[in-house]
């Protein structure tokens, strides 16, 4: 007998060996997040022109989220457009006559140098006004409105938070003792309270970190499918466990 329990390659869930303890359920609080989230903020001080989503409102990727005052921007690029052109004129006068041997070389370097100086200083407002126009960099929803329209803005502040609700995670905290039992792709049920409804779920990823106080890891799931009636911010019950025995070190 005992030769025949060394060579099965171990219990099922559920199964209890005459000698073994059941392996305990552990159920656990977990919260839908969005995997895409974010907060966009103004790339420049500006005032707000047009704000066309409000709070709720989905929005396509690429999709205009907010647009900024730029007028004096575009004054700016067109002064150093000109700029430009007076530069590569004066550069081309300098090549010519380099050719013709009747200027220093180092007149047609200065002319070139100078050419370039006004190609980096157009590209430097072009990409400037490139943060005029907030776009959506996913498709989602808006979640918060930090800004109005009309409302003059500085560089760095907050204009609005937006997620895709379509692709959800679970965030909950296991004692650190259970490690043992669980494993990356793992599928397990979660019930959500403001639904009352089970949907499948398995485990992305575990802590790379335990809390030595509380000592706790944090699970990082996946719901597999997508539920229209789910949304970020619902909450719900995990059971892991039931019958599978800790792994053997």
């Amino acid at each position: 007998m005992a030769i025949l329990l060394a060579l099965l390659p171990g219990l099922a869930w559920g199964e209890e060996s005459s000698g073994a303890a059941p392996v305990e359920e552990m159920e656990v609080r977990a919260e839908l997040v969005a995997r895409h989230f974010t907060t966009l903020s103004s790339e420049m001080a500006a005032r707000i022109l047009r704000i066309p989503f409000r709070e709720g409102d989905a929005f396509a990727k690429g999709d205009l989220l907010v647009s900024l005052n730029c007028e004096i921007l575009q004054a700016r690029l067109n002064r150093a457009k000109a700029a430009l052109q007076a530069e590569s004129a004066k550069a081309k006068v300098q090549e010519r006559l380099d050719n013709l041997n009747v200027t220093s070389r180092m007149e047609m370097v200065v002319a070139k140098a100078e050419e370039e100086k006004a190609q980096a200083e157009v590209a430097i407002i072009r990409a400037e006004i490139g943060g005029c126009q907030v776009l959506a960099p996913f498709a989602g929803r808006v979640v918060t409105l930090n800004a109005r329209e009309h409302q003059y803005v500085k560089p760095g502040e907050a204009l609005l938070e937006i997620h895709d609700p379509r692709t959800l995670e679970l965030l909950f905290n296991i004692p650190s003792r259970w490690l043992q039992r669980l494993a990356a792709r793992e599928r397990f049920l979660v019930r959500i309270d403001e639904t009352g409804k089970s949907y499948p779920a398995a485990i992305r990823a575990i802590g790379a970190r335990i809390d030595a106080v509380g000592q706790q890891v944090k699970i990082n799931g996946e719901i597999l499918g997508v539920f229209p009636e789910l949304t970020p911010g619902m909450s719900g019950r995990v059971t892991l466990g039931g019958g599978r025995p800790a792994a053997t070190p």
